[in-house]
């Protein structure tokens, strides 16, 4: 939680790494820099995190690099990091 990282060309910071209740498998939060994205870390009525509206974002780790354009997925292995939220 608190790297940063791109995700779809956009630079953010990781606030959610988990299971939701919107889709199986582990989904990764993101809080935008811009107000590009489709929510406020909200989905459902249930809170993953806390940022301002179109801040948020949701992504599988294969879709994230870090700030220097490598893949991110290694920092999510299953023993890496609990399911937590900020």
């Amino acid at each position: 939680l608190g790297s940063r990282v791109i995700v779809q060309n956009k630079p953010g910071v990781i606030r959610f790494i988990g299971n939701t209740a919107f889709a199986k498998g582990k989904w990764i939060g993101v809080e935008l820099d811009e107000p590009l994205g489709k929510n406020d870390g909200i989905v459902g009525g249930k809170v993953y995190f806390k940022c301002r509206p179109k801040h948020g974002m949701f992504v599988r780790a294969s879709q994230l690099k870090s700030l220097n354009g490598t893949p991110a997925r290694r920092l999510f292995s299953d023993s890496a990091t609990p399911e937590t939220s900020r």
